[in-house]
């Protein structure tokens, strides 16, 4: 299993855009701490989401091949990450007709559906008064994936919904995200 700091020296090198580099710190905490919920293993959970992606940049941001170059970097770099983590990375995009790989475990669940609540996280924070993480509330969150379809439009809801699939409901889904980015609020700005 790669160590946390060669992860974090990958993102340093592939990933240019700050707000993608937060993207995946929050993607990270949340996998973590569901990790932890659910009884899996937090730091292969935790690597799961800080490097999903990692190629975004390297692709200009191409959903057909992100997903596709990840392990081209992974393979120059001289990187073996566990068969799972592989498979996971590559199923959140499994839309790109380039990729193989369909969500189908926990972990695939998990990390598209977490990847896709920490942008709706920010979105929420964004649009409260003091734009705090700490200000967000379960039900606001939950009422605005369920009824307000217009807001962070380009969020896959349908991806956050199917965290049911690994055995826990969306609101205990949505707290432990929460709390899990409330606890790294300072260093993303939130």
């Amino acid at each position: 299993m790669i160590e946390r700091s060669k992860a974090q020296e990958l993102i340093d090198k592939y990933v240019t855009t700050d707000w993608l580099k937060l993207h995946m710190r929050e993607s990270e905490v949340i996998m973590r701490s569901l990790a932890k919920h659910l009884g899996k293993d937090p730091d292969l959970w935790g690597i799961t989401g800080l490097l999903h992606d990692i190629d975004y940049d390297y692709v200009d941001k191409d959903p057909k091949t992100h997903g596709v170059e990840f392990e081209k970097i992974l393979e120059k770099e001289g990187v073996k990450l566990p068969v799972e983590v592989v498979h996971a990375i590559k199923a959140h995009n499994e839309e790109s007709e380039l990729i193989d790989a369909k969500r189908e475990t926990d972990l695939d669940y998990a990390l598209a559906a977490s990847e896709n609540l920490s942008g709706f996280l920010v979105a929420c924070a964004l649009v409260m008064p003091d734009k705090k993480i700490k200000s967000v509330k379960v039900k606001s969150v939950i009422k605005k994936l369920k009824k307000d379809k217009s807001f962070a439009r380009a969020v896959r809801r349908d991806l956050i919904f199917d965290i049911e699939k690994v055995g826990i409901t969306l609101e205990e889904f949505v707290q432990i995200a929460l709390d899990a980015v409330c606890k790294i609020d300072k260093e993303i700005g939130l």
